[in-house]
């Protein structure tokens, strides 16, 4: 009896202790596979217009990198435009209407010659 209680003991610390990563299925790993370095990710919800932005970033992204996006309560839906501005080129980029309950992983990709914007979701 001792071990189940030690044991049940146990699980609950480590739930509490768990990451809060895990507290929204909202949240998502961003890799920038575009071929470019990212100065610039937003999110905002499709009925905000597309003039209110925050960047995720603390820094530049490279390509190849990732960068971990968590939300809170006071952000609303599943579905999210993203926003990238570039290190080194002026253009703006937008994936619209992303779903982001779907998946965990997000892979940014881009092909500069048609300016088309694709995404792999894992």
């Amino acid at each position: 009896m001792k071990h189940i209680l030690s044991a049940l003991l146990v699980m609950g610390i480590a739930l509490l202790t768990a990451p809060s990563r895990a507290a929204d299925n909202r949240n998502v790993s961003v890799v920038n596979e575009t071929g470019y370095a990212i100065k610039f990710l937003g999110f905002n919800g499709p009925d905000d217009g597309l003039e209110e932005w925050d960047n995720e970033l603390e820094g530049t992204l490279k390509n190849q990198d990732s960068a971990y996006v968590e939300f809170n309560d006071e952000d609303d839906g599943c579905v999210w435009n993203i926003k990238v501005d570039w290190a080194n080129y002026d253009d703006s980029v937008l994936w619209k209407n992303v779903n982001l309950c779907k998946f965990n992983v997000l892979r940014l990709r881009y092909d500069p010659g048609t300016k088309t914007t694709s995404f792999l979701a894992e």
